[in-house]
């Protein structure tokens, strides 16, 4: 039996012995890298489910085992996701840069899909929406092409984000439903990333779909109670079981059983948004905002500090939203497009940009729409490319490039189609 059936059982302890046989085995073609790549997957299925002291050491065993190039450059990958996970993101991403140098070999043709996961969610996290949705966007050429992927990896549950901080909430809702109405897809998704679960289970609430949250809740709920010795995958359940029983208690236990700073933090920010609502005493409001953004910082983003930050403002005190706005540096846009646009392009969605700037969310789609016409863009990602240079070129005193068109060594935006304001 292949670990890859074990895992879509669901049973990650068995997964987790099969991969370590495969590591320690003997290679029936007699090649002696076969057995590095195997300790590699066992090494990337134990980031997974945050084992990382041990995941590091079976990078470092299975490396050391062969002198070749390609190993070197996988181990660069999996200890990328290790960093990630630890919420080390300039160490994840130069360790992905170092890995994907040798993309060109066979051998690394499963592993380029971790390395884009880990560029893509660094770069979500830092609001770099370009760079996001180019890594997004291979992913999908791997899925939709079929190409090798490694069965703990998928990346469904990115492409969801992706859509959402581009396309708005609207458009992300519908692929969250097709991924929590199977049991199949979501016990994979908690699998590859136990975290995806609260993200989406609290994207579905939001839209008023409590069955299909219900849905997904149970589906983690037997994925926990399956692998009672792991505390990633039980810390996802806690945090789902929060979310839909709108229970605090369970919420700050998940934040005590995650590892993870990013899914503390979210869990922290969740407790806030949590008592915030239900008028809870304003000074634990305050302290599990505070948390949340701490962890962010730890877990390097800034994007999500950001919205916390703008929440404890709301809590704190109440500013004037015209002297908040800066005055705008682009002449062809009021200052509150101004404030609007720089916003987005730096990764916030409506919602968060309304409540950084006291405004409602129809209003920020209002001036959203005006930006795009008036500086020839159709999405968040083009804004987010255009933005640049604009700026630039204010700075410059100069000329903007046409709209369209990307300066010297950027790519173009291929995830930029259809418009949307939402």
């Amino acid at each position: 039996m292949t670990a890859a059936s074990v895992w879509r059982g669901g049973d990650v302890l068995s997964v987790l012995s099969v991969a370590k046989a495969a590591a320690t085995a003997r290679c029936e073609q007699g090649t002696p890298w076969c057995p590095s790549l195997a300790g590699m997957q066992l090494a990337l299925l134990l980031a997974n489910v945050r084992r990382l002291d041990l995941a590091r050491r079976v990078v470092r065993r299975s490396a050391a085992a062969v002198q070749d190039p390609v190993i070197d450059a996988i181990a660069a990958v999996v200890n990328a996701r290790i960093a990630l996970c630890e919420g080390r993101t300039a160490d994840a991403t130069e360790l992905c840069d170092q890995g994907m140098r040798l993309a060109d070999d066979l051998r690394l043709l499963s592993w380029a899909g971790v390395g884009n996961v880990v560029r893509a969610v660094t770069a979500l996290r830092r609001g770099e929406l370009v760079t996001m949705s180019q890594h997004a966007d291979q992913l999908k050429e791997d899925v939709l092409f079929g190409r090798d992927v490694l069965p703990w990896n998928s990346p469904a549950w990115l492409i969801v984000q992706v859509t959402e901080a581009d396309k708005g909430r609207d458009a992300a809702v519908p692929l969250a439903r097709q991924l929590l109405e199977s049991a199949v897809s979501t016990r994979s998704l908690l699998l590859s990333e136990p975290t995806s679960a609260s993200f989406l289970v609290r994207m579905l609430l939001r839209a008023d779909d409590r069955k299909t949250a219900v849905r997904g809740r149970q589906h983690a709920a037997a994925l926990a109670a399956e692998n009672p010795g792991i505390d990633a995958i039980r810390a996802a359940a806690l945090h789902v079981d929060g979310l839909v029983d709108r229970d605090p208690h369970q919420l700050e236990q998940a934040a005590a059983t995650y590892r993870d700073p990013w899914a503390r933090a979210s869990a922290n920010e969740d407790i806030g948004n949590l008592l915030g609502t239900g008028g809870g005493e304003c000074g634990r409001v305050r302290s599990h905002y505070e948390l949340a953004m701490r962890y962010y910082d730890v877990a390097g983003s800034p994007r999500d500090s950001s919205r916390v930050r703008s929440k404890l403002r709301g809590h704190d005190i109440v500013m004037a939203a015209p002297g908040y706005w800066p005055p705008s540096r682009i002449p062809i846009l009021t200052d509150t497009e101004y404030a609007v646009a720089e916003l987005v392009a730096g990764g916030l969605t409506n919602p968060e940009v309304a409540d950084r700037m006291f405004l409602s969310r129809h209003t920020v789609a209002f001036h959203l729409r005006k930006i795009f016409q008036k500086i020839g863009t159709k999405s968040r990602i083009e804004l987010a490319l255009r933005w640049k240079q604009l700026g630039a070129a204010a700075r410059n005193g100069s000329s903007p490039p046409p709209a369209g068109r990307v300066g010297p060594g950027q790519a173009h935006d291929r995830a930029a189609t259809g418009s949307s304001a939402t």
